[in-house]
């Protein structure tokens, strides 16, 4: 009966860790990595991690705000760019209003071509007065003297004060005194010295390749043929030089090489003028 109870009870022991020991084994699983079930996504993920702390990492430069020798550099070549473009618009404009400015004056003087050889044997009254234009600023349309014009001896036919001749006067005598002389329009010197016919010595200017002024009778010429000058430089002084009575100007004009009247001349620079001047004020 010992026996049977002390087996019963071994069996009863070997049983007890046997349940233990298959317990203990059933609670250890390997471990197995977990797959994803998007591989795709997993590598994007991985993929902009570093570029998310890129975004989020400021550098140095910005975080305190530097400017470097770069960044100065393209600014200056921005402004160069923004100044060359308002310098060019501003030469277009400048270039603009010269020719408005060259086109109202030919088409005034274009009437001068009307009025060419009236009145060629009729004496005009002295004195006559003309524009007195200010020396305050050079412009584009100029008397040939300072002061307020003077008709000694009028265009057209007379008798020679000196030889007692009928004969043309192709210009004006203007009264002056060893006084400045004005270029009337800008252009080019064509021909300077001393006349041999009594204008004494001389200076002729051409005008936008159809008129040519000339001053006579001067006692200094400041310029030479072939020289540019524009409406307002002084080009001589007047004086009694050649075939005089006194010291005089005397003004004459031709139109494509044809004598015209100087007086209808100068009268429609003088409109000109005024037409500029009420253009710009409006």
């Amino acid at each position: 009966m010992k026996k049977i109870k002390s087996k019963y009870t071994l069996t009863l022991i070997l049983l007890f860790f046997s349940y233990l020991s298959f317990a203990q084994f059933n609670t250890l699983k390997p471990t197995v990595p977990i797959k994803s079930e998007n591989p795709k996504a997993s590598e994007k993920s991985n993929q902009e991690e570093p570029v998310r702390r890129k975004k989020d990492t400021k550098s140095l430069k910005q975080i305190i705000n530097i400017t470097t020798k770069s960044d100065l550099k393209n600014e200056i070549d921005s402004l160069k760019v923004l100044i060359k473009e308002y310098s060019d618009v501003k030469e277009l404009r400048k270039n603009n209003l010269e020719k408005l400015k060259d086109s109202l004056i030919l088409q005034a003087l274009s009437r001068v071509e009307e009025t060419k050889q009236i009145s060629k044997n009729k004496k005009f009254s002295a004195p006559y007065d003309l524009f007195d234009e200010p020396r305050d600023f050079i412009s584009k349309i100029v008397m040939p003297l300072d002061n307020k014009l003077t008709i000694t001896s009028s265009y057209g036919t007379r008798t020679h004060p000196i030889f007692g001749t009928k004969k043309t006067h192709n210009g004006i005598d203007l009264k002056a005194r060893f006084e400045n002389v004005y270029s009337v329009l800008d252009g080019i010197v064509t021909a300077t010295g001393w006349d041999s016919k009594g204008g004494g010595n001389f200076i002729k200017v051409k005008h936008f390749d159809r008129f040519e002024s000339s001053y006579l009778h001067l006692s200094e010429i400041y310029y030479r043929a072939g020289e540019q000058v524009k409406a307002g430089f002084i080009i001589g002084k007047s004086g009694n030089s050649g075939n005089s009575t006194g010291p005089h100007l005397h003004f004459s004009v031709k139109e494509f090489g044809q004598n015209i009247n100087p007086s209808h001349f100068l009268n429609d620079l003088i409109k000109v003028n005024n037409l500029i001047a009420n253009h710009y004020e409006h």
